[in-house]
């Protein structure tokens, strides 16, 4: 199984709440809110994608993670 381009992002994102806001109401409900937020939203090539911490507004937390959106294309073999 191959796993979607964003898994890096939530991973940092799981690793900085695990580590820093699981004193949070609805701390793991966050990661899903941004696993679910980055498979459904459209993005466009060249494109850059952020997350920051959920709570960022509520206390001194800068934290942060970006991607760069970049599509190749790719020729499919033809099975014979």
């Amino acid at each position: 199984m191959t796993l979607p381009w964003y898994w890096p992002l939530v991973q940092d994102l799981t690793k900085h709440i695990q580590d820093e806001h699981m004193d949070q109401d609805g701390a793991m409900d966050e990661i899903n809110f941004a696993e679910e937020y980055l498979h459904y939203e459209s993005f466009t090539d060249g494109e850059y994608v952020s997350l920051q911490c959920p709570w960022s507004q509520h206390c001194s937390c800068d934290w942060k993670v970006s991607a760069h959106v970049e599509f190749k294309l790719v020729e499919s073999k033809s099975k014979e």
